[in-house]
Formats: C-alpha cells, sequence, structure tokens
C-alpha cells in the first residue's frame, strides 16, 4: 500500500471514517491536494462558527469537520495521515492506543536515526500529552475514536497527522483564529513545530518514510489481529 492522495480532507475522513465503520483491521495512509483545516464537529455548534467557517475559507483554508475532539490541525500536500482500525485487547485503555501509534511513528523515525518521544508543546496546534515530538517541538498529533465490540473488547480508530513540510505562512493567523473562537486554548506558534523535511535528508525519497510507516504500523496490526489485518 502506498500513500493515497485526495483531492480533499474530508475525502481522506471520510474515508477514515467508513473503514471504522466496517469493523474490520485496516491501514490508511493519506495526505489531501487541497489545504483545509480539521477541527472537532463540536466546534461547529459554538456561536459564531458560520462567520468563522466563511473568514477561513476566504483566507484559503476552509474548514472541514472530524467526529474526534482535539484542537484544529492544518491539512494539504504538507501534512501526511497515518490512521489504524484496530480491535483491542479487553483490559486496554485509551493510553494504550496512544502508545501504539506513537510506537509505530518512533520506530519508523529511528529508521533514519531520528529519535523521537511524546508530550505537550505549549502553543502547539491540536496540542495533548501523546503529541510525537523531536527535540522538544511537535512533528505529530494523535487522535483516537472507540466504540465497544462486546466481550469487553473495543474497536479504536486511532489517527495521527505528521508535519511533512512546514505549513504556509498563511495557515497561523487563521489557526489562531479558530482556537480564539473556541476559547482557553493557546493561539498557535510556528516555532514550535518541527517538520519532516527539516529532519531527514532532502536527498530521501518521500516514500521511503511513508514504507517505514506502513511497516512499523503493520507489524503492530498483525501482532494484534493475525492474519485479518486489511490494507485500506
Amino acid at each position: 500500500m502506498t500513500c493515497v492522495q485526495f483531492q480533499t480532507a474530508a475525502e481522506g475522513v471520510a474515508r477514515e471514517e467508513a473503514l471504522f465503520a466496517t469493523g474490520r483491521p485496516a491501514l490508511l495512509l493519506w495526505r489531501s491536494v487541497e489545504p483545509a483545516i480539521v477541527v472537532p464537529r463540536s466546534r461547529a455548534r459554538k456561536a459564531g462558527f458560520v462567520g468563522l467557517a466563511q473568514s477561513a475559507a476566504r483566507a484559503g483554508w476552509p474548514l472541514t469537520l472530524r467526529a474526534s475532539g482535539g484542537g484544529a490541525v492544518p491539512q494539504g500536500p504538507g501534512t501526511i495521515n497515518l490512521a489504524m482500525v484496530t480491535p483491542m485487547p479487553q483490559g486496554a485503555r485509551i493510553e494504550d492506543g496512544y502508545r501504539l501509534i506513537c510506537g509505530a511513528i518512533a520506530e519508523a523515525l529511528m529508521r533514519f536515526e531520528v529519535v523521537s518521544d511524546t508530550g505537550a508543546v505549549d502553543a502547539a496546534f491540536c496540542d495533548g500529552d501523546w503529541n510525537v515530538t523531536v527535540g522538544g517541538r511537535k512533528l505529530a498529533g494523535t487522535a483516537q475514536r472507540w466504540r465497544p465490540m462486546g466481550n469487553g473488547r473495543s474497536l479504536a480508530l486511532i489517527h495521527a497527522a505528521l508535519v511533512a513540510s512546514p505549513p504556509p505562512d498563511t495557515v497561523w493567523p487563521v489557526l489562531g483564529a479558530i482556537e480564539t473562537h473556541a476559547g482557553g486554548i493557546t493561539p498557535p506558534r510556528r516555532q514550535v513545530h518541527v517538520a519532516l523535511s527539516e529532519l531527514l535528508p532532502a536527498t530521501m525519497p518521500a516514500k521511503a518514510l511513508q514504507g517505514a510507516l506502513l511497516r512499523a504500523a503493520e507489524d503492530r496490526l498483525r501482532h494484534l489481529t493475525g492474519p485479518d489485518r486489511k490494507a485500506a
């Protein structure tokens, strides 16, 4: 499987949701051609959201809604998304899902001698304790959705968005306006983020890291599901 290219981020989000709905193990690596900012669906219920969305679209960053929580995430050619759909063992906790995908990313990066960690980064977009960081700067954010399968087990959609190249300058004022509208969220700053293009040799083909990400994710999915995994 290679990195799937969608025209819009909405198509990528919809594919993730469709895979989750099937209830079967799956992997999806994707990016979008057109820029967008993905925000939690709950934001659309706040007063003033329609005007905010119109303003973001005029600035070249239309808003796309997702079912999971968190903050605003820029999408487009400079973002690579890794999604895993997997049954979780009985007694598994949300932290286990985060360790699963962060571990896959860490393994892929180590193939290229890039050491990563996890943790919150103040003033990062969609900040959280399970950011993947390099040198204290945010490289990837993670999110999850779980639903019960019965017998004490759950199905998880585990997602990571990796910054492949630095976002355009135009995104930062829009991200700031979105998080100000949400209330209580620090406006993101570019300086606290790092991109794969800054960490890897310029001559390295993009497919090299993509292949490493898929292999690391497939190994973990195979461990949980056996031969039943499916590449999307």
